[in-house]
């Protein structure tokens, strides 16, 4: 049978593997045909087209006909951007400031169509509505494809990846041949050319297959589970453990190797570029699977290690080795858990783009929630493993705790004297370890893990514990290793000698700038402007990459006069006498490259480029760029930096200082690197590997050439590392619970059998536990709630001060005389001083300065005020306003503030300044508050349950004592007890004493009563047995009389044989009285030590000799071991001779007896004796008078022989029970607890 449900198991697994094989072969081939991709592209059009819909129509029931649309009716979450112009073509609204079209782009005759422009394509729709007599323009738009010239964390360019798979394909806005017409409803959308290599978006599969998959993955499941179901319940649980690993290793397998489920589901959990970290984890989602099958092959395994008798076979095992040896292993072993405990960890923080610190919780996801589980599943199977093997080796144990942890504590010194020196992060964790380990040795705790009693709680709470701190560890190492590399980039970027892919765009940019005929014809023709050449050099070929330098550019005519430049400059022979030296010349011919340490500025490049027209010398265009410092408190700047350059991203946030033959060459930053210990920090071989930690700051250093470059930032807080821990703490304790919750409901509530302490310390502790997690809840809302305020103030006062010196330097009457490149000027100035970006726009909604032009010039934003701004400055007169705002993926605060005239209050301008680090500033707020609040919450609970445990242990103290008295009390000696108290426990005692009291007055009328019972009682059995032979008696007396009337005494039979009678009869009444008198005047049994084993053979060999009686004896002890106990050896040994004579009389005539003798070990530290027999049995109604006194089922038997070796067996604390089978036979058991 098992054969066959592993053959149909084989073929399963087999058909899975052909199902999902097909799917991936197949799969190749899906969306070729261009009708598939069109259907798939109109579904996608018909959901935008219902956005539309949905818009308007909101559009017009927050907008009466009667009345003219406004800002505030017209701004409200829409689906997509929409616009409205007038009917002769004015911008009247915009929805969006990314992208504003120009009305002259569209086609007002088509209802769809596409919308191209510098910002990218777009599917837009047209519509006319009327309002308030007035005839407007509402176009919505959707994008297709972005055009914006970087590709960043913050802005994508290139097709919609919700639309199109790839960019393999041609769009049109009208039809053309060997192109796809795209419709909607029979409406013409647009048209499409597919190219080759052209996919649609997401994965198509084929939906009979996915379903035939997953009919074919629960039939394994199903069948498989039934095999190993099967194998266990026959006691072959090794190879049922064994056909599941090989089970689930062929699935697993089978679903990597074919990409399932990546391939199927388009979810974050099984997106490799989110988390991966082998080809066997190649996703978060395939970690999880993993870790789930290997911890149901673990569970198994260790239900077959916890198993009573495995243990009891393991402890013969154990012989084989020594105790110390033993010992150390099991140490190992989960030293060796907890260090990939440790790992795992790492493990799933280095290869993932997400953190699970404390300081996560802000933007805790799923995808954090699930790696937390597979971390705690991780520990669960270290904690396990680890009370498992330390109980393997401890079970049945009788020595002291403290050889064992003498053991552990000889392997950890050196263990903790290595890691001390290499690593003292490892070694925090190992010390947590060792903890755990000394918790368990000492405690016993391998004895409680599979009974859910208060202990076990314990034991999960401190093992919570101790994960926590491991984890806690990790979570510190990994932050550290982060803080190293950013350290290690930092130092290699401050000290780089060239910008090697600068000095190749400019090579080439210089190139291109010596044959622009625009630019060499406007330098030859002296009437022309030269400002377009300087506007060109700026957008056309100093953008991209060269925007995170600030540039300045100078045009010299051949005399050397300047022609253009906004500020005071030097002379071109100062230029070329400060830049035109060997020490800063690069391969490029007139490019000089200068290095610099200081923190505001970066390199400086420096490029002199002479221009010819047919041999004459025309002029010199200086280009200098000052690479800049990205501050983190601007948004803007960010934004223009691409995904390619971004190595060059400096961090500013670090302090450090160059050194050169230990002497300081330059510092920078708030730490003073002359202080005494910088030698000693220096001379610290930790500086270059893992850093040094000293005065609250971490110190790293980076070698370059004979320089040290030391950089330094703060100390990683000691509340976050705390934090940390709660955090990890709480989160484990709650998914403990879960996993109890989810047990109990499986197996049954009946499981918990809690007694009045445990209960007591389970309410007193959850008690606790919820009121003070709600309270915490509540006040992390409530401090956010104040973080989040205060952080708005601080913006508004930042904001204010900002408003305050534009309204001294630029409003009032001022405002309208001043230029544009005044007012930038002035806002460059602001600017650096702040360290904030501004922007003003005019009462109209457009930009009127910035300082930050490139966001604007690259088409990133419009030159649009944002509408809710300008219905709220514009219509509503406000002053100002603070919103969150997005460009791309980059969210942000902006504050916006009204700049007025003084004297009539008009509206001059309105400011508008980001604050990009908002999220992250009040995320930071919220950790701090979070971790706060959840450390003490930790340790209070810690606190609590320690104090619970006492008070529980008080409060049940009462009635442990009243429960010994209660198992003391008998009718021999009681004690009264006494409570100083008069609470409910001094009733309780009271009414304990009362009792004692009463029944002293039972005792004595029960023990007059008994003595009158059984003296009764005996008088009547002893009468009733003497009656028997007195009886036969007077009849041979009457018979020696009537025989001598008769005078026959005379006869030599006639006197003799009546005179042997009555001494026969004679003789019965004397056994009948001596066993009365034994029974009666029986002493008690001696107590001492004896070899039982002993015992039963000296009986088995009395009675081996009998040919008249088969007699087996099987003895299931192991030869050498110990079967000594307690009791009377000739006690015992009349006992069983007593049973084997009475299973000898139990068999009919005519029937040989058969005895069997069993001797074994029962249970823990018991040993058993079984004595069966072939005989008739005992009736029924007889079974519960057999070991009354004086009954018997023999006619000649007293009936005290096993009421006498009840009280002689149970006196030694034994056992003494039968069973019986009609006209079977019947077994008697003896059972003695063995010596030690």
């Amino acid at each position: 049978m098992l054969k066959k449900r592993r053959l149909i198991l084989i073929a399963s697994i087999l058909m899975l593997g052909i199902v999902l094989s097909v799917n991936f072969f197949m799969g190749n081939d899906r969306g070729q045909a261009p009708e598939v991709h069109r259907s798939l592209l109109e579904g996608k059009m018909a959901e935008v087209i219902a956005g539309f819909d949905e818009d308007y129509i909101e559009i017009l029931m927050r907008n009466r006909p009667n009345q003219n649309p406004t800002f505030h009716s017209l701004t409200f979450s829409s689906h997509y951007a929409f616009y409205l112009f007038s009917e002769g073509g004015e911008l009247y609204y915009w929805s969006d400031v990314e992208m504003v079209p120009r009305f002259e782009s569209l086609s007002l005759s088509r209802k769809y169509q596409l919308l191209e422009n510098e910002r990218g394509l777009y599917f837009a729709k047209l519509r006319r509505m009327d309002r308030n007599d007035s005839a407007f323009w509402l176009l919505q738009v959707y994008p297709l494809v972005s055009k914006v010239d970087i590709d960043n964390e913050y802005l994508i360019s290139g097709f919609n990846e919700e639309v199109f798979g790839n960019d393999r394909f041609i769009l049109s806005n009208q039809p053309k041949a060997g192109y796809q017409d795209v419709a909607v409803e029979g409406e013409y959308l647009y048209s499409i050319f597919y190219r080759v290599g052209y996919d649609s978006v997401g994965q198509s599969f084929n939906h009979t297959l996915l379903v035939f998959f997953f009919s074919l993955l629960g039939l394994v499941l199903i069948l498989g589970g039934d095999f190993v179901y099967t194998l266990w319940n026959k006691g072959r649980r090794s190879m049922a453990t064994l056909y599941t690993f090989l089970i689930l290793a062929c699935i697993r397998l089978l679903m990597l190797a074919f990409s399932f489920p990546k391939d199927f589901f388009q979810t974050g959990i099984f997106d490799p570029g989110l988390y991966a970290s082998s080809r066997i984890n190649p996703s978060l989602g395939d970690l999880l699977l993993n870790v789930v099958c290997y911890l149901v092959v673990l569970s198994m395994v260790i239900a077959i290690l916890g198993n009573k008798r495995v243990l009891i076979n393991f402890i013969q095992f154990r012989k084989k080795y020594g105790y110390g040896v033993q010992l150390a292993a099991a140490f190992l072993l989960s030293t060796i858990l907890m260090f990939l405990f440790f790992f795992l960890y790492l493990n799933i923080v280095e290869n993932a783009q997400w953190n699970l610190s404390i300081a996560s919780i802000p933007t805790f996801n799923y995808l954090k929630g699930i790696s937390l589980l597979v971390v705690f599943l991780g520990g669960a199977a270290y904690l396990l493993f680890s009370i498992i093997g330390l109980n393997m080796v401890l079970y049945k144990r009788t020595d002291q705790v403290f050889y064992p942890l003498k053991v552990v504590l000889a392997i950890s010194f050196p263990v903790i004297l290595l890691l001390f020196f290499a690593d003292f992060i490892l070694l925090l964790a190992f010390l947590a370890h060792l903890i755990l380990v000394i918790g368990i040795v000492s405690f016993k705790l391998y004895n409680k893990l599979f009974k859910l009693e208060f202990n076990t709680f314990l034991t999960f709470f401190f093992a919570c514990l101790v994960g926590a701190i491991i984890t806690g560890a990790a979570s510190y190492q990994h932050n550290r290793n982060d803080e190293i590399r950013s350290k290690e980039k930092f130092a290699n970027t401050i000290m780089l000698d060239r910008d090697v892919m600068g000095e190749f765009l400019l090579e080439e940019i210089i190139d291109r700038i010596q044959e622009d005929l625009f630019i060499i014809n406007r330098l030859a023709d002296p009437l022309l402007s030269k400002d377009p050449i300087e506007r060109k050099l700026r957008k056309i070929y100093l953008s991209g990459y060269f925007d995170q330098y600030s540039q300045h550019i100078s045009i010299y005519n051949s005399s050397g006069q300047l022609l253009v430049g906004g500020r005071e400059e030097q002379s071109l022979d100062e230029y070329k006498r400060k830049y035109m030296n060997s020490d800063y010349a690069t391969q490029v011919y007139n490019l000089y490259h200068v290095k610099t340490t200081e923190t505001n500025t970066g390199n400086r490049l420096v490029a002199f480029i002479k221009l010819q027209k047919e041999g004459n010398f025309l002029a010199t265009i200086v280009i200098e760029l000052n690479q800049q410092r990205l501050e983190s408190g601007k948004a803007f700047p960010k934004l223009l930096m691409d995904n390619q350059y971004a190595s060059n991203y400096i961090q500013v946030d670090f302090d450090f200082a160059i050194f050169e033959s230990g002497n300081l060459e330059y510092s920078s930053g708030v730490y003073s690197y002359r202080n005494p210990e910088i030698e000693e920090i220096l001379s610290d071989p930790a500086l270059m590997t893992r850093g040094v930690i000293q005065g609250g700051y971490h110190h790293f250093g980076v070698p370059y050439g004979e320089k040290i470059i030391v950089v330094t930032s703060p100390q990683y807080p000691d509340n976050y590392i705390l934090g940390d821990i709660a955090f990890f703490f709480v989160s484990y304790l709650i998914v403990t619970l879960l996993s109890i919750c989810v047990y109990l409901v499986l197996a049954g509530v009946n499981r918990l059998r809690f007694n009045y302490a445990t209960k007591l310390q389970l309410y007193l502790n959850f008690a606790f536990f919820f009121p003070m997690l709600i309270i915490s809840i509540i006040a992390v809302g409530f401090l956010s709630h104040s973080c989040t305020e205060d952080l708005h103030r601080q913006y508004f006062q930042k904001a204010g001060i900002i408003r305050d010196n534009l309204n001294r330097n630029l409003g009032g009457d001022q405002f309208s005389g001043m230029n544009k490149d005044d007012i930038n000027s002035e806002l460059y100035a602001l600017s650096n001083a702040t360290d904030a970006d501004i922007n003003l726009y005019l009462p109209d909604g457009l930009l009127l300065a910035t300082n930050q032009p490139a966001i604007f010039d690259k088409k990133i934003l419009t030159n649009y005020l944002h509408p809710r701004a300008y219905a709220m400055f514009i219509e509503s007169l406000e002053n100002r306003l603070l919103q969150t705002e997005r460009v791309g993926n980059m969210q942000f605060k902006t504050v916006y503030l009204a700049l007025k005239n003084g004297e009539n209050q008009q509206l001059q301008a309105i400011i508008a300044i980001p604050f990009f680090e908002a999220e992250e500033e009040l995320n930071a707020m919220i950790t701090e508050v979070f971790s706060n609040i959840l450390v003490i919450f930790v340790v209070m609970f810690l606190i609590f349950l320690v104090i619970s445990y006492f008070v529980s242990r008080h409060l049940t103290h009462p009635f442990k004592l009243l429960t010994q008295k209660l198992k003391d009390t008998n009718l021999e000696n009681n004690e009264y007890m006494v409570w100083p108290s008069r609470d409910e426990i001094g009733l309780l005692v009271n009414e304990y004493n009362n009792m004692l009291f009463k029944l002293e007055a039972s005792k004595k009328v029960l023990a007059s009563n008994e003595k009158e019972s059984a003296w009764r009682e005996m008088a009547k059995q002893v009468a009733h047995e003497i009656k028997n032979p007195l009886t036969p008696m007077k009849l041979t007396l009457q018979h020696l009389l009537r025989l001598n009337a008769e005078n026959k005494l005379e006869q030599g039979d006639a006197l003799e044989r009546p005179i042997l009678s009555i001494i026969h009869q004679v003789d019965t009444l004397s056994d009948i009285a001596s066993s009365f008198s034994t029974f009666a005047k029986m002493p008690l049994p001696k107590n001492q030590e004896l070899d039982f084993r002993a015992v039963v053979n000296e009986c088995v060999s009395l009675f081996c000799t009998r040919e008249d009686v088969q007699l087996e004896f099987e003895d299931c002890t192991p030869e050498g071991s110990s079967a000594r106990i307690m009791g009377d050896e000739k006690l015992y040994g009349r006992v069983i001779s007593n049973l084997i004579i009475n299973g000898i009389q139990a068999v009919p005539e005519g029937k040989r007896p058969l005895i069997v003798i069993r001797l074994s070990y029962e249970k823990e530290g018991t040993i058993q004796l079984a004595i069966r027999d072939n005989g008739r049995g005992i009736d029924e109604e007889l079974k519960a008078k057999v070991f009354l006194p004086n009954f018997s089922t023999k006619t000649d038997g007293s009936g005290l022989g096993l009421a006498i070796a009840k009280r002689g067996v149970e006196t030694a604390g034994g056992k003494i029970w039968f069973r019986t089978t009609k006209d079977s036979g019947t077994v008697f058991y003896l059972h003695f607890p063995l010596i030690g």
